[in-house]
């Protein structure tokens, strides 16, 4: 007599039912990582992650189409994906959109947009946006400068995990307590867009007034005398923070108080 062998293999009912979901967007950066990377294929993943709505699917979509890596290069198409998955808050997506913003691929650049997506892509835990985030401080790019700040993103940049490191750049010993304090706040997702703009607005009142010939030739700023001797009072309310700005700036600028 004959008998049907069942074995231990699950009915395809039941595995079915067993079957853990298929995650797209990690075999995508599995396949995007490997060595040698299978873009073709990875891009393939991200596709079908971005079209069950997932964020960074759409924005490594995006990626892939920016670098013509598994599809062919399409830089308008890619910061369009990107802009796409930064509105839904994906940490690559607002990274990637930085560089394409920086650089003016795909459209037109804006280095102070490129550097609001680097902030929201920092706030969210981005290591190579925060490291990019400080290299803008540091050299000034969309911004004033703000050294202490960069290095203190720096510092914030290596304990996410970023591998990039600065070249040339060291924390002076009278500014160590206040990078590692500024670090700290900065690592608060809540607070780090408003750290960085409360920190321009320091700076820009006190290039304003370290330089009051700067606006001469404007006549709004000649109709306006009231506006600056209400920055003044400012300034001189505020001279314990930012007194030593009143003179040359140093080499190494930016405010080296964090009492916000």
């Amino acid at each position: 007599m004959n008998f049907l062998n069942l074995g231990s293999d699950p009915t395809p009912a039941t595995a079915a039912i067993n079957a853990e979901p298929v995650n797209a967007l990690q075999h995508g950066l599995t396949l995007f990582h490997a060595t040698p990377p299978d873009y073709a294929r990875a891009a393939g993943w991200f596709r079908a992650a971005a079209d069950a709505g997932d964020a960074d699917g759409l924005a490594m979509l995006g990626l892939c189409q920016l670098e013509g890596l598994g599809l062919p290069a399409d830089a308008v198409q890619a910061r369009s994906l990107l802009q796409q998955a930064a509105a839904r808050r994906s940490a690559i997506g607002r990274f990637q959109l930085g560089r394409v913003l920086m650089t003016g691929r795909g459209g037109p650049a804006d280095e102070a947009a490129g550097l609001t997506a680097y902030v929201t892509a920092a706030a969210l835990g981005h290591a190579e946006a925060t490291f990019n985030l400080a290299n803008c401080l540091h050299a000034g790019v969309g911004c004033l400068p703000d050294r202490l700040a960069a290095k203190s993103l720096y510092l914030r940049a290596r304990a996410l995990g970023c591998s990039l490191s600065p070249q040339g750049i060291r924390v002076r010993r009278h500014e160590l307590k206040a990078v590692r304090a500024l670090a700290q706040r900065f690592a608060d997702p809540n607070r780090m867009f408003f750290l960085v703009q409360e920190r321009q607005q320091e700076l820009a009142l006190v290039h304003a007034i370290a330089q009051p010939g700067a606006g001469r030739e404007r006549p709004e700023a000649a109709a306006k005398p009231k506006a600056l001797h209400l920055a003044a009072g400012v300034v001189v309310a505020m001279a314990g923070t930012l007194g030593q700005f009143l003179r040359r700036s140093p080499r190494d600028a930016g405010p080296t108080t964090i009492n916000f």
